[in-house]
């Protein structure tokens, strides 16, 4: 609508028209009063919003003060003017408490929301609804909140006031989300907490949800009631803000499930909301001190509407460590996409510096974006970190502050589950509540602060001394096939002894650890499952179960027990561990194919160079794991070898680069080979200085461990240092399920039996793989279409190759 001089007819009475123009002063300055007089002019094309860079799509809403902002944010918004206005009070002292509710019910009513001070109407917000031509004004609060003098004078603008208030804040905004009518997702948030809770604003109005407070410990009567009828619970803020018995509470009235969206700051809160629900359209970047965080209740409303996208919060001269990694990760587009970003502030709370920070993160995407790298930390299970919801959040906040990517998270210590799951059983863990679903409660989490998850087991480790003293359910593998056990899966060594390691070359190993994984990718949205000591035990002396001797003497011939260094038992046993890494690499993309399957590779004592090549390493020659020749025939996505040596004997660090040496050359397939560094072992320097030297050769670096991170045993020493020094700029992780273009076949025949496909029409290149201890056969890599596939003593099979899928063939034995 252009605002010219209004006619004598115009249903502005003189008197609205004469304050309009008295308080633009206070909006947009003199010059842009004058402006917005001429008669060619919009006020909101001209002032609102204000270009603020030539070479980025960035933008300003802003005003003298608080309330001239929001005036500016509402023409921005609605430059064709609104009918109905919501008013809240914008000032300090009263904690924004009624404005939290505002953004549901402005989205509901299609207006913008506009703030007041307790007991006069300011200027430009007199101004900004006589330009918007606004019928009905709906006032937020009781009179001490915004008083009748407010209300007299919006009365003597000639528009129809009416007022929603409740007893407290809690029930203004039940009242607001039922008025509303709000469906059936919660968003629930500390009534007395503004930074989280203004930035769950947008999110909760654009999907048409109730917004509700909460205290940290309390449920009050009036949200309690509320949460009827809801079957999704979203709380926004961490643990100590909502705390977990509220969040409980929650789910209890609603009887629904509760989901926690959180950060380890104000900023990396937002963040995360941005990630869980990021909307469509323009970035509003509002100021995160606690001065000036009205203006996050005009980015939260403005955020709602069509084309919104989230609310960030920035400081005055840069974006921050949260809103930063945010933007830099894929949050501002392509060079042929860019989102729109959007200040909302002026230049002394947002300033000029922000805005060439801002620019050039906007080159840096127009050039691709930062260049992917694994970055990733260990968490592990013999301490508490991971055994309660805060301990959960707290370790995903100190990836995320460290600018980590990636997590690899154990969820089974020894054959016993963290996580919900009908392989393995509950784990005895004293520690570990029973409610809790460690994937469950962290997949979320760590995706919505931009971290991936490796979901990591032990494959084929039965036991650990900590169960000692602990009571192991019936159904667990060491009660079931551990020792005395009639159907015992343990390795044996040459003289007879057990170990607590499974043997890989036992029929049944091979189905359970194939049914665990394929479980991990089939329930759980995680990026991939990780497996550790895929490979024997000991110096080369393990393996001799009766099931695998029995195996390897029908299949080879050999008569008798081979020694040790038998070449012939030696390859016999890489090739048991060789097919369970590619049993699992199938199941997994069969239960999943955006599931990827990374694996901890061993690196056992001198490198290649000093044992005098690969085949005479303990990796190979030893524990008969051969990741290597995995890595390059696609049996698995990533591997990160376990370069544990210590920095300061001058013989181990010469290991250390021994291995990375030999590693920087490897064939990957399209895969990924990272440096698994033993911060463990090193001091924080000492472990600085490893990731320098491997950082140019290697596909990134993953810690081991996160809670044990320096050789003096302080925790975060290594990752407190890291945003500072080898991760200070953000990096995205490896996208690593993106090259299966082609198919692969899971053929189920004979123990044994050389497998074998080739292309129906013949021509091509044919495929063959002997089947493992459970008859399958697994071929990799097919070309896309029809394949012939036989083993002898079966009749033929013809299947259809899929790109990226894998088609199961069972062979059926000839007459």
């Amino acid at each position: 609508m252009t605002l010219a001089s209004p006619p004598l007819a115009s249903s502005l009475s003189r008197a609205r028209w004469a304050t309009a123009i008295g308080a633009l002063a206070a909006l947009v300055g003199v010059a842009g009063v004058a402006l917005w007089l001429s008669p060619t002019a919009s006020r909101a094309q001209t002032s609102c919003p204000q270009d603020v860079s030539a070479s980025a799509p960035i933008d300003r809403v802003a005003g003298a003060e608080r309330y001239a902002t929001a005036a500016c944010a509402a023409a921005a918004s609605y430059p064709d003017g609104a009918d109905h206005v919501i008013l809240a009070r914008g000032d300090s002292a009263g904690g924004l408490a009624d404005a939290l509710a505002g953004a549901v019910l402005a989205d509901d009513v299609a207006g913008p929301v506009l703030l007041t001070a307790p007991n006069t109407l300011p200027s430009a917000t007199a101004a900004e609804i006589s330009r918007l031509d606004a019928e009905r004004v709906t006032v937020l609060g009781g009179s001490g909140a915004v008083s009748g003098a407010v209300v007299a004078e919006l009365e003597d603008q000639g528009v129809e006031v009416d007022r929603l208030a409740g007893r407290n804040r809690f029930d203004t905004a039940a009242r607001a989300a039922n008025q509303a009518g709000a469906g059936s997702t919660a968003f629930v948030v500390n009534g007395f907490s503004p930074p989280d809770s203004l930035v769950a604003a947008a999110p909760a109005a654009r999907t048409g949800s109730k917004l509700l407070l909460v205290t940290r410990g309390e449920v009050p009567a009036a949200t309690a009631a509320a949460l009827e009828g809801v079957d999704e619970v979203v709380i926004v803020g961490g643990h100590g803000v909502v705390g977990q018995d509220v969040a409980a509470r929650v789910g209890e009235l609603a009887n629904a499930p509760v989901r926690r969206v959180a950060g380890g700051t104000r900023a990396a809160t937002a963040a995360s909301v941005a990630r869980a629900f990021p909307g469509d359209g323009r970035i509003r970047l509002a100021a995160q001190s606690d001065e000036h965080l009205v203006d996050a209740v005009t980015a939260g409303w403005a955020a709602a509407r069509p084309g919104g996208g989230p609310v960030l919060y920035a400081g005055t001269d840069g974006p921050g460590h949260a809103a930063d990694r945010w933007l830099r990760l894929g949050g501002l587009g392509s060079a042929d996409d860019p989102v729109a970003t959007r200040l909302v502030g002026g230049s002394a709370v947002l300033s000029d510096s922000l805005v060439s920070a801002l620019e050039s993160r906007y080159e840096e995407a127009a050039a691709g974006g930062r260049p992917a790298e694994l970055r990733a930390t260990w968490v592990h299970l013999f301490d508490d970190a991971l055994k309660s919801r805060a301990g959960i959040h707290r370790v995903l906040n100190e990836a995320a502050a460290a600018n980590a990517n990636t997590v690899i998270v154990q969820v089974a210590r020894r054959q016993d589950a963290y996580y919900d799951s009908d392989v393995l059983p509950r784990t005895p863990d004293p520690a570990m509540p029973g409610d809790l679903d460690l994937l469950g409660e962290l997949v979320s989490a760590a995706h919505d602060r931009g971290l991936r998850v490796h979901a990591w087991v032990p494959v084929l480790q039965a036991y650990h001394e900590t169960y000692d003293e602990l009571s192991l359910p019936p159904d667990h593998v060491w009660r079931q096939h551990g020792p005395g056990s009639d159907d015992h899966w343990l390795q044996v060594s040459d003289t007879g002894a057990t170990k607590t390691f499974l043997d890989p070359g036992v029929p049944g190993v091979q189905n359970h650890v194939a049914a665990l994984m394929r479980e991990l990718a089939a329930d759980y949205d995680v990026d991939a499952v990780h497996t550790d000591y895929l490979r024997y035990t000991g110096a080369g002396e393990w393996g001799y179960h009766p099931a695998s001797l029995a195996r390897f003497r029908e299949q080879t011939g050999y008569d008798g027990t081979p020694p040790p260094t038998s070449p012939s038992w030696s390859s016999w046993r890489r090739r048991q561990t060789a097919d369970l890494a590619r049993r699992v690499f199938l199941e997994t993309l069969a239960a999943d194919p955006t599931t990827a399957v990374s694996m901890a590779g061993s690196t056992m004592g001198p490198g290649p160079a000093h044992a005098g090549g690969y085949r005479k390493t303990r990796t190979y020659s030893w524990v008969y794991q051969n990741w290597p020749s995995w890595l390059a025939e696609g049996t698995v996505d990533a591997v990160m070898a376990m370069n544990y040596f210590r920095e300061g004997k001058p013989e181990h660090r010469a290991w250390f680069d021994d291995w990375v040496a030999f590693e920087q050359d490897l064939p990957r397939n399209g895969g990924l080979l990272a440096l698994g560094q033993g911060a463990y072992l090193n001091s924080v320097d000492q472990s600085l200085a490893q990731m320098g030297r491997a950082s140019s050769r290697l596909d990134g670096v993953a810690l081991y461990s996160h809670q044990l991170n320096a050789a003096t045993g302080a925790p975060q020493g290594l990752l407190a240092r890291l945003s500072s020094t080898a991760w200070a700029e953000p990096a995205p992780a490896p996208q690593l399920s993106d090259r299966r273009a082609g198919g692969h076949l899971l053929v189920e025949a004979a123990d044994g039996v050389e497998v074998s496909a080739e292309p129906a029409a013949g021509g091509g290149d044919a495929a063959s793989q002997a089947a493992d201890a459970t008859g399958h056969a697994g071929l990799l890599w097919l070309t896309p279409g029809s394949w012939t596939v036989d083993a002898p003593g079966h009749d033929p099979a013809t299947v259809t190759v899929r790109p990226g899928e894998v088609t199961r063939v069972s062979l059926s034995a000839a007459p």
